[in-house]
């Protein structure tokens, strides 16, 4: 039997979806801006808590005040460390990064496990 590309992709297509649990990422600059967001592709799962006037370059704001209380300390002499809190049905991580260009963050989320 011959393989296709056309049955390679319908092969891999139950995979991908068995990943569909992936947490959506933002990259945020010292100032809190949006510099990256992903996974690439599809819809944003967090559109429905933007508001009309966001900024292109902001998260939503139940979600920016509460990467802004968990980093909060890292502005301090403290070491910017892993911190996590739930918003609503969402679990919100964020993470220090450091690279060339100075300090970046991540923001990690994904929704609640429901029992």
């Amino acid at each position: 039997m011959e393989v296709t590309p056309d049955m390679y992709a319908l092969q891999l297509e139950p995979e991908y979806h068995a990943h569909a649990d992936v947490p959506y990422c933002f990259i945020l600059d010292d100032s809190y801006h949006v510099m990256m967001a992903g996974p690439s592709g599809g819809d944003d799962p967090l559109s429905h808590l933007y508001l009309a006037d966001s900024a292109t370059d902001s998260l939503p704001r139940p979600i920016d005040r509460v990467v802004r209380a968990l980093t909060a300390t890292w502005r301090s002499s403290r070491a910017a460390t892993l911190a996590s809190a739930a918003v609503n049905e969402l679990h919100v991580t964020v993470a220090p990064l450091h690279g060339v260009e100075g300090r970046r963050i991540a923001v990690f989320i994904k929704r609640n496990e429901r029992p």
